[in-house]
């Protein structure tokens, strides 16, 4: 589809967001009426087309179907710009969790659904590399992983970079040089399980040594005995220049989490990486011993119907950004209270 059929089957509503490449915006299928994402990235003239980033979301988001992955829906090529038609939902978990404090079972339920979207992604050979709660899209405690321009397939055997995932998520293996696996994104979903639960990462720092200094601090220092080989990494030397630190990660969780989760958050954050749980592997703790996703879901939408909501006619005017073309709709918004 070229850029001037996006317009006669679209309308661009508001922006919902800015990213390095690009800008999200929402927008409303005319036929349809189905409210829709719209991701709009920018090509330079280096680039001669699309850039790679954009190549590789596009063949990642067109080669997989999973509920706990945001679903393309529609693809729009022009002059510079690629348009990704994507479904929609109203945030990411970043904002849900500045507004909103979540319980320990609300967060089994969010983490449930993100190591499912993972668990996939990773038998396909494909590493989301770039696991935090702004790549999570959020409804009533639906999630969708979003945001694939970082994620790479494995199975294409090509060079590795170091330059993956925000440094509050990095996982130990990829500041100190060694090659990387699926387990880079158990370990961001890791720190994203402590921070749900406690409305703060443990790892944030200013720089990237400020948040390895914190990975010591609560993991300890990787050595010979916890780690094979680690010592001849070629970050190794630079990175760690104090005596090693023990372990105090189980003093941070056990202040909230009950002991089977310590338990599997504590196996999401080893610092070796071949002794790390995988995401299907997380899956089968004893934690999520009995965790029906569809019941819980279910549960969730026969709780909404009960709600009473509000209704209002509202007229808002909406906009392509080069103003081109404008438009007055009206429609029904409908508030409700969260389910839990």
């Amino acid at each position: 589809m070229q850029t001037d059929e996006l317009k006669k089957k679209y309308i661009l509503q508001k922006i919902l967001g800015y990213g390095q490449y690009g800008t999200v915006y929402r927008g409303v299928n005319l036929r349809t009426k189905e409210t829709v994402a719209i991701k709009e990235l920018r090509h330079s003239n280096a680039d001669q087309g699309i850039n790679v980033q954009a190549l590789r979301e596009i063949e990642i988001l067109k080669s997989v179907k999973c509920e706990q992955i945001v679903a393309l829906k529609d693809l729009a090529c022009g002059q510079n710009k690629t348009y990704l038609i994507m479904e929609y939902m109203e945030e990411d978990l970043l904002t849900a969790l500045r507004r909103d404090t979540f319980s320990e079972q609300q967060v089994k339920l969010i983490m449930f659904q993100v190591l499912q979207g993972l668990a996939y992604l990773h038998k396909q050979g494909i590493v989301h590399r770039d696991i935090k709660p702004n790549n999570i899209l959020y409804r009533n405690l639906e999630i969708k992983i979003c945001d694939l321009g970082m994620a790479q397939n494995l199975n294409k055997q090509k060079p590795q970079t170091t330059r993956i995932q925000n440094h509050s998520y990095r996982a130990p293996e990829v500041f100190l040089g060694q090659k990387y696996c699926s387990k880079v994104d158990v370990w961001s979903a890791g720190v994203l399980f402590i921070q749900l639960l406690f409305k703060s990462n443990p790892f944030k720092g200013p720089s990237e040594v400020a948040s390895f200094n914190q990975i010591l601090k609560f993991c300890g220092t990787p050595v010979e005995e916890n780690w094979l080989g680690v010592t001849s990494l070629k970050n190794y030397s630079t990175l760690i220049t104090e005596d090693p630190k023990e372990r105090t990660l189980h003093t941070l969780l056990e202040k909230k989490m009950p002991p089977l989760l310590v338990n599997l958050i504590d196996s999401m954050l080893i610092l070796d990486p071949s002794q790390r749980i995988t995401a299907q592997q997380a899956l089968l703790h004893p934690y999520f011993h009995g965790m029906n996703i569809e019941r819980c879901l279910n549960k969730i939408q026969a709780s909404r119907k009960k709600i009473k909501t509000e209704s209002q006619t509202q007229t808002e005017v909406f906009n392509y950004p080069n103003g081109n073309k404008i438009i007055v709709v009206s429609q029904i918004s409908q508030k409700s209270k969260n389910c839990f």
